[in-house]
């Protein structure tokens, strides 16, 4: 018997096993582990099985709650907005994604009296959350994946909220998975608020261009990993980014910490600071019932800050590869057993 497991029709891993060995696994007669023993497990693999094809989905959508808060803000204390996402994305061939996203927010008092600071790749996000419909996302994703594990994605179009442009990555798992190394960049220019479809005018730069070098140490063991992600931010400034994530039971916590040469900012707010943050995500799934890639986040970190930052990804491939590793595999598996 063999399994393959696919993510958008991009095989992530391929379980293989004996049907007398699967046999003797459903009568407890081995356990889980000697399952797995007994058995092949291939995170390489790249091509599908020539087999016919059966209740592929090829268009997906749905809805997202959303709460944004900007607290302390010399306007007013308290600025909120509360809405909805529709999102929907259509999946024509193996690892394509063309999605779109559109945000309304009936109850929206954002706004703020700070002007942008020297450098504005965030500081002036406020002009983009007053606004009460948005279109958050209109792009192309692909991911490809080759021989040895490597994966690949390409995207461009409207990636979020404030820019579009082009975002590209590389990724490859070493060691079973116990590390993910990869580059990644992208080049962007920043919309209008109030069209998504023209470019802001009085922008301080035509393009924004980013760089960096990426690794993720996996920590299976505690259901945890660290990520680093170093080279050039959207404001110029070099650096790096580190981020700790635990995963408890479908839940992920992460807080990050991000230092920069902050020497390219002529202003007294980012001139010295390190970015800091916490982000809770929580899986839809856990609320329907039903498997979805689909997760609700929030996150908590000043807005007024241009250190440190980088575009909102749709599909970063450290989150793609995932637990889709040997050393994840076999720590489920055990687990499974128990």
């Amino acid at each position: 018997m063999s399994v393959t497991l696919t993510e958008n029709g991009v095989p992530v891993e391929r379980f293989t096993a004996v049907r007398s060995d699967i046999r003797e696994w459903r009568s407890e007669r081995l356990t889980a582990k000697q399952l797995v023993f007994l058995s092949r497990l291939d995170t390489d693999v790249y091509e599908n099985l020539d087999v016919s094809r059966r209740n592929r989905q090829y268009v997906k959508y749905g809805l997202l709650p959303s709460m944004e808060t900007f607290l302390n803000d010399p306007s007013g204390f308290f600025k909120a907005r509360i809405g909805l996402q529709l999102w929907a994305s259509a999946h024509p061939w193996k690892g394509m994604s063309l999605v779109g996203a559109l945000e309304a927010y009936p109850v929206n008092n954002i706004s703020t009296v700070n002007e942008p600071l020297s450098i504005p790749v965030r500081s002036d996000i406020a002009l983009y959350k007053e606004q009460d419909v948005s279109l958050a996302r209109l792009m192309l994703d692909q991911v490809v994946k080759g021989p040895h594990g490597v994966h690949g994605r390409v995207s461009a179009g409207i990636l979020e909220l404030m820019y579009a442009g082009f975002d590209g990555e590389v990724a490859v798992p070493v060691l079973d998975g116990r590390f993910l190394l990869g580059v990644s960049g992208c080049a962007v220019q920043k919309r209008d608020p109030e069209d998504p479809f023209k470019l802001k005018e009085d922008d301080v730069m035509d393009w924004y261009t980013t760089g960096f070098g990426n690794a993720r140490v996996n920590v299976p063991e505690y259901d945890v990993w660290l990520d680093v992600k170093a080279g050039r931010f959207l404001a110029g400034d070099y650096g790096a980014r580190f981020t700790v994530s635990k995963f408890i039971r479908g839940v992920t916590v992460s807080a990050w910490y991000g230092v920069t040469d902050t020497s390219v900012f002529d202003d007294s707010v980012n001139e010295g600071y390190e970015d800091t943050g916490i982000k809770v995500t929580v899986p839809i799934r856990l609320f329907t019932g039903k498997d979805s890639r689909t997760a609700y986040w929030v996150s908590m970190s000043p807005w007024t800050r241009d250190v440190a930052q980088d575009i909102d990804h749709y599909n970063n491939l450290f989150d793609f590869i995932g637990r889709n590793t040997k050393i994840h595999f076999e720590r489920d598996a055990g687990e499974m057993g128990e």
